[in-house]
C-alpha cells in the first residue's frame, strides 16, 4: 500500500475518474477534462492539435461550442499530464525530504 502515499496514484485516479465522467456524458463542455487541466487547455486551441482533440466531423450544430466532443488523445494527454504533474510533485517532495534529513529517504 505504500503507492497511495503518493501523489502520482491520486492524481492518476482522478484523471481516470474525470475520464469516466466525461465519457459517461456529465461533462458536455468539457469543463473537467480540458478547462481544468493546464497542460491540455494550454494546447487544446492551438491549431495542430486542435483536430485531435475535438471532434468536429460529429457536431450536430457547429454554432455550440458546447456540443463539440472529444477524441481518444484528449483522455490519453488528460491521463499523462496528470501523471507527469503527481510525478513532478512526488520528486520535489523526495527532493526536500532528502534535503531535511540528511540524504535518509523516508517514501
Amino acid at each position: 500500500m505504500k503507492y497511495v502515499r503518493k501523489w502520482t496514484f491520486w492524481f492518476a485516479a482522478a484523471s481516470i475518474c474525470i475520464g469516466l465522467n466525461k465519457y459517461v456524458g456529465n461533462d458536455e463542455s468539457n469543463i473537467l477534462l480540458i478547462g481544468l487541466n493546464p497542460i491540455l487547455h494550454a494546447i487544446a486551441y492551438t491549431e495542430p492539435l486542435r483536430h485531435w482533440i475535438f471532434d468536429y466531423a460529429n457536431v450536430p450544430h457547429p454554432e455550440y461550442s458546447a456540443s463539440v466532443g472529444v477524441r481518444f488523445p484528449a483522455y490519453a494527454l488528460h491521463f499523462l499530464s496528470f501523471v507527469l504533474m503527481g510525478a513532478l510533485i512526488d520528486a520535489a517532495i523526495r527532493r526536500i525530504r532528502r534535503r531535511a534529513g540528511g540524504g535518509m529517504e523516508s517514501g
